[in-house]
Order: C-alpha cells, then sequence, then structure tokens
C-alpha cells in the first residue's frame, strides 16, 4: 500500500515535470504535439525570453555607474541569460533527450510495474520530490511577488514594469501598449517558471532513473551466485551495467554545457543577492522576503545539482561494492570468478561536466567560496566608487 502511494506520487511528479518540458518544447517525440506545435513553444519560449533579456540588457548598462543599482537587475540578468542558455542547450541536445527517454528511463518504467522492484527504485525519490517541489513553489512564489509589485503601485497612481526593462521606443505609461507590455511579461514569466523548474528538476528525473537502476542492480549482484544458468544472470547484470555507463554518458552530453554554465552562474548570482543584503538600510519586509526567497532558490538549485552527481556516485560504489560482497569467491568456478572480476574492475561513475567539473557535494562549497570572494571584491568596488 505505502509503495502504491509512492509510485502514484512518483507519476504525478513526472506528469508535472513534464507539463513544464513540453510547453518550452523541448520533449522529444511528444506523441500528443505535432512537430509543428512543438517548434512553436520552442519559438515562443527563446524569442520571449531573448527579448525580455536584451532589454534587461539595456537596462543594466544604464545603471552601470552605480555598484548598487547594476548588482541589483545584474543577478536577474543572468538569470535571464541562464533560462536562454538551458532551452537552447536542450533544443540543440534532442538526440540524447530521445535516447535517454528510450534507454534509462523506459527501463526504469517497464521495471516499476514489477512489484518488488518499487522499494528499490523509488529509494531516493522522496529527496527529488521535495527539490522538484520547493523549486516550483519558491519561483511561483518570487514570479507573483513580481507580478503583484506593479498593479499595487497602480493605487498610487504609478505604472511600473514587472521585470527591470528598459524598451528602445517610448509609449504612454497606462496606455494600451503599456498593458500590451505587461501580457508579455506575464508569458515571460510563464516561460521563466517552467525554464527555472523544468531543466533543473529534468536533469533530476534522469538522475532518479539511473539512481533507482543502480539499486536494482545492487540487489541483483547481492543475489548473485553459481548456479546453471548464471551466465544468464551474469549477462543480464553486465547489459544493465553497460545501460547505466552509457546513460551517463549521454547524460554528461544533454546536460554537461548547463553544469558547467551553472557552476559560474551560481556564484555570480549568489554574490549579487548576498550584497544587496549587506546594502539594506532600511527593513523593508516586502523586499528582505523577496530577497530570502531569491537566495533560497539559488542555493537549493546548486545543492540540487551538487547532490544529483554525488547520488550518482556514491550509489555506484554501492553497486560495485554489493557486487563485491556476493557469493561469488565461494564457488571456485573459475569462469564464474572471472565475469564477477570483470565487473569489479570498473571505477564507480562521476558525472564530469565537459571532462572537468565533478558533480559532487564539495563542489557546492566551491560555489559558496566563491561567492564570498565575489563580494568582498564587490565591496571593495563599492568603496571605491
Amino acid at each position: 500500500m505505502i509503495m502504491e502511494k509512492e509510485v502514484e506520487k512518483y507519476k504525478k511528479y513526472k506528469s508535472n515535470l513534464k507539463f513544464m518540458i513540453v510547453s518550452n518544447g523541448v520533449w522529444p517525440d511528444y506523441e500528443k504535439h505535432p512537430y509543428c506545435v512543438r517548434k512553436f513553444l520552442n519559438f515562443c519560449s527563446i524569442s520571449s525570453i531573448s527579448m525580455t533579456n536584451y532589454c534587461m540588457m539595456l537596462f543594466v548598462i544604464a545603471t552601470t555607474t552605480d555598484v548598487r543599482s547594476f548588482t541589483s537587475f545584474f543577478g536577474l540578468l543572468l538569470g535571464g541569460f541562464g533560462n536562454l542558455f538551458k532551452v537552447c542547450a536542450l533544443t540543440m541536445n534532442q538526440k540524447e533527450l530521445h535516447a535517454l527517454n528510450e534507454g534509462i528511463s523506459a527501463s526504469f518504467e517497464r521495471n516499476l510495474r514489477v512489484p518488488e522492484n518499487r522499494p528499490h527504485l523509488l529509494a531516493n525519490f522522496p529527496m527529488f520530490s521535495k527539490f522538484f517541489n520547493f523549486l516550483s513553489y519558491s519561483t511561483l512564489g518570487t514570479i507573483g511577488f513580481l507580478t503583484v509589485i506593479p498593479l499595487l503601485h497602480l493605487r498610487h497612481g504609478t505604472y511600473s514594469r514587472m521585470w527591470p526593462i528598459l524598451l528602445p521606443f517610448s509609449y504612454e505609461p497606462g496606455g494600451t501598449i503599456h498593458w500590451i507590455i505587461f501580457v508579455f511579461e506575464l508569458v515571460v514569466s510563464f516561460f521563466a517558471w517552467i525554464t527555472t523548474c523544468g531543466v533543473d528538476c529534468l536533469f533530476g528525473l534522469y538522475s532518479l532513473h539511473i539512481v533507482g537502476e543502480m539499486r536494482l542492480l545492487s540487489s541483483r549482484f547481492q543475489k548473485l551466485e553459481w548456479s546453471e544458468n548464471y551466465r544468464k544472470d551474469i549477462r543480464s547484470c553486465v547489459k544493465s551495467h553497460l545501460l547505466l555507463l552509457k546513460t551517463l554518458s549521454q547524460m554528461q552530453e544533454a546536460f554537461g554545457d548547463l553544469a558547467v554554465w551553472f557552476a559560474f552562474n551560481s556564484a555570480a548570482s549568489l554574490c549579487t543577492l548576498v550584497f544587496q543584503f549587506s546594502q539594506l538600510t532600511v527593513m523593508n519586509p516586502a523586499r528582505v522576503l523577496y530577497l530570502l526567497c531569491h537566495t533560497c532558490i539559488k542555493l537549493v538549485q546548486a545543492y540540487s545539482y551538487s547532490w544529483y552527481g554525488n547520488i550518482i556516485t556514491v550509489e555506484s560504489e554501492v553497486c560495485l561494492n554489493a557486487a563485491y560482497n556476493s557469493h561469488w569467491p565461494n564457488h571456485g568456478d573459475k569462469h564464474f570468478m572471472r565475469d564477477v572480476l570483470i565487473i569489479l574492475l570498473q571505477r564507480p561513475m562521476v558525472f564530469k561536466a565537459k571532462s572537468f567539473i565533478a558533480l559532487r557535494l564539495d563542489l557546492f562549497a566551491r560555489i559558496a567560496n566563491t561567492t564570498l570572494s565575489y563580494f568582498f571584491l564587490l565591496q571593495t568596488l563599492d568603496e571605491k566608487v
């Protein structure tokens, strides 16, 4: 009964995540939407985010003489470019995403139909679900805050924008153009929400699948022993292990660029947020709440990427230890022992972004250290100005 509830939670988690990726037009071979619809959604996502980034960049450039104003809006600009990079990266890596769906994801879904496999496959699911729920609700809340502020300003006769943008044309505040731009900002906010949560948690979804398959393979290794059908059992284990190795390579290809960008982008974004906290002279509750929420989002994003990579390595080590601790040394069958030794010669899997950034928990610590370094540099620049 408990596992049935977990399966239902997993299905809801995957369905919500899939909605976000489909809405961006980057879910490969989605059977319910024709090719032209997916391309249209993808175009809308990229074009709207690009136009907003351009207008935000004009606004940020206009504030370069003031370090405090510049840092206040530069973090949002980094987030905008990050969202654009995420959508473009997945658009260009459709082949790898399709291979992941047809490979590790399909294997995970098949094995999930067997009740005995579910405790292994969903052992780490609660943590993945918490990351997704937190990012979804906190990002939606932050964007909702940006949406409400211009509406509250109307009570004082002030017309303001949701996003810090400088438009390359003039318009009458409160006129038709003003509200058309406001609707456009709402559309951009929707794409910002589904991109921020969807792409990061899509990496988590594939990590969940590979980790679940590892735990299932570990249980099979523990039960591995010599019998007349041992070659069949060994072949099945080796086949599963090869799929995991292939999956890791595909994930590194699809998400490697994103992980590299995120490692550097997180430190810069967190730096701007910490700097804004340090510059608060009046404790505006709304401003403090916004900064706290935005900072928590960035911290959870940085930690989740590190944790996803770390859990892959940890479960890989557990899997190899399970093979080592199986009953293979006691049988004396040389062929059987040789086959198991070949498996044991494999190294634990490590997710390396473009072969030089390993996603482990110590990456989160390095991001925090870099954030502090950038913060002290900004303080020095502010004092000189």
